[in-house]
């Protein structure tokens, strides 16, 4: 073959793999741009809602800095729960490379508030908050009394429910709204020197009206000698997930129900 038509034929394939390589590269930044939607969402804690007892134990074990240990497991957390509750449901998550979501968690946080309520009888979310404390200056008020308290979701701008309903597609918001993780010296045991630990996670399950169809505490108790974040997550964390996507689950067409 002349030289010529050789130098051709060679621009011609390359242009063909650079047109296709350009159309590869536009389909994925395509994918990319697309909106995430899913009949449940998940609404992680804010940072400074996260009280532990433990992180000092995990940074022995990890050499993981507070951020680290409290981010890992916000993540996690809201890991599990999209693991059992997308059985039942398409779900959202917040935990994507998106920042126009992230920006969205912004205004979620700033369009609803947190307070102490009964776990034997919780309010609306829509409900006037009287008596009540829960962040105040930043920082979480406690209140004690002898009657067993939880924090809830309190919808403050009316319409922000019905704007994540309408760009998300979302009927149902699973509000994480704290997680604790406790020491229980009073269950020390001497001959093992080991003492439990409760995991208690604070939720709100809301439908896109404001109506509220649970909320409460789900719990799991594990030993002290336990100080792997992965397998906190993996074994105590896990049970939490599933007692509260059982919540859910009953209030959507059972037919979705794996």
């Amino acid at each position: 073959m002349p030289y010529f038509k050789k130098y051709i034929l060679f621009i011609f394939i390359s242009s063909s793999f650079y047109a296709k390589a350009q159309e590869e590269g536009t389909r994925n930044t395509a994918k990319k741009n697309i909106e995430i939607t899913g009949e449940i969402m998940l609404i992680p804690f804010e940072p400074n809602l996260y009280i532990s007892e433990i992180d000092m134990k995990i940074n022995e074990k990890t050499k993981w800095k507070f951020e680290k240990i409290r981010e890992n497991f916000r993540h996690q957390l809201d890991n599990q729960l999209k693991l059992k509750l997308q059985n039942t449901a398409t779900v959202v998550s917040f935990y994507t490379d998106s920042l126009k979501m992230w920006k969205d968690l912004e205004y979620i946080y700033k369009s609803t508030t947190i307070y102490y309520d009964l776990i034997s009888k919780p309010s609306s979310s829509t409900a006037s908050i009287k008596n009540q404390k829960g962040i105040k200056n930043g920082q979480i008020a406690v209140e004690i009394n002898d009657e067993k308290k939880f924090m809830n979701t309190k919808i403050t701008d009316k319409e922000l429910l019905g704007y994540l309903n309408k760009k998300y597609k979302s009927e149902y918001f699973v509000f994480i709204n704290e997680l604790d993780i406790r020491n229980n010296p009073d269950s020390y045991d001497i001959a093992s020197d080991t003492y439990q630990r409760e995991t208690i996670v604070h939720y709100s399950i809301l439908d896109k009206t404001g109506k509220t169809i649970s909320a409460g505490i789900s719990t799991s108790n594990f030993s002290s000698q336990i100080n792997e974040p992965k397998k906190i997550v993996s074994l105590y964390f896990a049970p939490i997930a599933s007692a509260i996507s059982e919540k859910i689950a009953s209030f959507l067409d059972p037919k979705k129900v794996k």
